[in-house]
């Protein structure tokens, strides 16, 4: 088990990993409090949440334990909750074996 360091350079690209592998994605975020944008995701049923922290300096980091083999994509949009359309968005594309 290893853990996989992503960030937005990171999207769109094909990372290879194993099953049982924790993913850890830093994404850029300004304050909740001063726009209202916040990551929001859409993750495949091989992935499960650990952990969702805000960090400083504007990121949030979000990390995923991968519970399956197979190529799973993981949708990361950036939206205030009350709009439908995502002001960024991001595909990070995992292969797991």
């Amino acid at each position: 088990m290893a853990l996989v360091r992503l960030s937005v350079a990171d999207a769109a690209g094909l990372t290879g990993l194993r099953s049982g592998d924790t993913v850890e994605l830093r994404l850029p975020e300004s304050p909740t409090t001063t726009t209202g944008y916040r990551w929001r995701w859409l993750l495949p049923e091989a992935l499960r949440m650990v952990a969702d922290v805000p960090g400083t300096g504007g990121g949030r980091t979000l990390t995923f334990d991968v519970t399956a083999c197979g190529r799973h994509e993981l949708r990361a949009e950036l939206a205030r909750p009350w709009e439908e359309q995502a002001r960024q968005a991001f595909t990070f594309v995992l292969d797991a074996s």
